[in-house]
Formats: structure tokens, C-alpha cells, sequence
């Protein structure tokens, strides 16, 4: 299995085997904690070959730096076929989340676990927000 895609975005669907993605991002910023976010997606496109076929389980996990779970696992179970004229089939996964809540500062990590052994990670960074500066403003 080959991880083509893994992000975290804006929105995401499905339609038909094309995946479309709307505004991938890498991390959001608060000024305090705890962050929500109203609604975004985990999106990943997964490429199998002939040799793949078969039931499998798909875990996706947000964690902190140390491993810890930030969000409860995510879980998908699905069966691969491989058309009789390809050599491989992409797999798309879209994971709607609604009013994610992290709840500390860092550069956490999305992972990707295929069948319980991890296969890839992407960072996500929760940072605290500057004070917005008005140009041509004095500190003082």
C-alpha cells in the first residue's frame, strides 16, 4: 500500500472515485486553549496493488508529540478489489470531523495506521495566535 494523499481540510468528497479536497491546511492558531474547529475533514487516497486485495482496517490518529491521543481513533474497515485489467486501485477516505476539539498548544501529528502497523504521518501544528498589530502603531 502506498499513501498518495494524506491532509487535513477545509472540506472533502467523494464522488464517483474522484476525490476532491478544498483547503488543505497544516495547522490552525488560537488564542487560547481549547481550540475548536466547527468542521474539517481527514482526506487520504491510498493506492493497493493486485497482492492487497482483501479486507482491511484503516486508523487514523491525532496525537501530541509524546504519543498521546489528543481525539478518540478513528476507524474504518473496507474490502479492496482490483479490477481485472489494472495492476493497483486507489482507495479515497474522506473523515468528516465536526467540532474538533484539541485542547493543548504543539506540533502534534496525524497518523496513518493500515491493519495496526503505522504507514505515514503528516504534522498539525496548534500554535497560539499573535496579538494583531495596527500598522504604524506605537507599543507604548
Amino acid at each position: 500500500m502506498k499513501i498518495e494523499l494524506l491532509a487535513i481540510c477545509d472540506a472533502a468528497t467523494d464522488y464517483q472515485g474522484r476525490l476532491n479536497v478544498l483547503g488543505v491546511f497544516e495547522g490552525i492558531a488560537a488564542p487560547k486553549t481549547p481550540v475548536v474547529r466547527e468542521r474539517c475533514c481527514i482526506v487520504t487516497r491510498l493506492r493497493f496493488e493486485r497482492n492487497e486485495v482483501g479486507p482491511h482496517q484503516l486508523k487514523i490518529s491525532l496525537r501530541n508529540s509524546k504519543g498521546v491521543q489528543l481525539v478518540p481513533e478513528m476507524k474504518a474497515n473496507f474490502s479492496v478489489k482490483v479490477p481485472p485489467n489494472r495492476a493497483s486501485v486507489a482507495v479515497n477516505m474522506v473523515l468528516n470531523l465536526n467540532k474538533l476539539k484539541i485542547d493543548e498548544f504543539g506540533n502534534h501529528e496525524i497518523a496513518l495506521f493500515m491493519d495496526e502497523t503505522i504507514r505515514g504521518t503528516v504534522p498539525f501544528t496548534v500554535a497560539r495566535a499573535m496579538k494583531k498589530q495596527v500598522r504604524g502603531t506605537m507599543d507604548n
